[in-house]
């Protein structure tokens, strides 16, 4: 069970950032254009990455995307963080 932040960042990466949506690049663009969301988009964002306690199996039943680790899951979401909020390169 994750808690709420974790669950409202896990619920928007489902709308925008989901196996058969929108992808990486446009959900920066989300997140260029939206200002109160994308605060809080970020900010949960930066709760998932710090506890870590969402797991690749949880994310991929939300998402549809799947990595074979925990290890691997939260080295892309690193990338994307990085590409979505510091200017680095699509993940």
């Amino acid at each position: 069970m994750v808690d709420l932040r974790t669950q409202a960042w896990l619920d928007d990466m489902f709308i925008y950032g989901g196996g058969n949506v929108y992808g990486p690049p446009q959900l920066k663009e989300e997140i260029d254009a939206r200002g109160e969301w994308a605060e809080r988009f970020r900010s949960n964002f930066d709760h998932v990455l710090a506890k870590r306690e969402l797991t690749a199996l949880e994310y991929e039943d939300r998402t549809e995307i799947s990595f074979d680790t925990d290890v691997e899951f939260y080295d892309y979401l690193a990338k994307l963080h990085h590409f979505l909020f510091s200017d680095g390169p699509m993940p």
